[in-house]
């Protein structure tokens, strides 16, 4: 009765061996030069134009580090700005912002 009654208490400590991603990603019209986005509702688009599967899942890996970010709290935006860690910058888009260099560390590079 003790083994029941100590297996009860501690009850079950298996991981699914699984990683669930439910991002919606979605193609759409883009202006030139973009490739991706990240929207604040956790959806990630992608440019349409883009037919390399390779390239797309490059662009989804980058853009859902944003969206990590923005859950995280660390990034937002409104039409005139980024908001990153409450500080304000222009909506330029800037390779060596702190968002831009976490989400290229994180992305998954293609492979050529």
């Amino acid at each position: 009765m003790g083994f029941i009654k100590n297996f009860m208490r501690k009850g079950f400590k298996i991981s699914s061996p699984y990683v669930m991603d439910n991002t919606p990603v979605y193609h759409v019209p883009e202006e030139e030069g973009t490739l991706g986005r990240a929207l604040d509702s956790g959806v990630v688009t992608v440019n349409e134009d883009v037919t390399d599967i390779e390239q797309e899942k490059e662009i989804v890996s980058h853009e859902k580090v944003h969206v990590d970010q923005m859950k995280r709290g660390d990034l937002s935006y409104t039409d005139e700005n980024i908001i990153w860690k409450g500080k304000k910058y222009s909506r330029k888009y800037n390779k060596k912002s702190p968002w831009e260099k976490e989400a290229y560390s994180k992305e998954i590079k293609a492979k050529k």
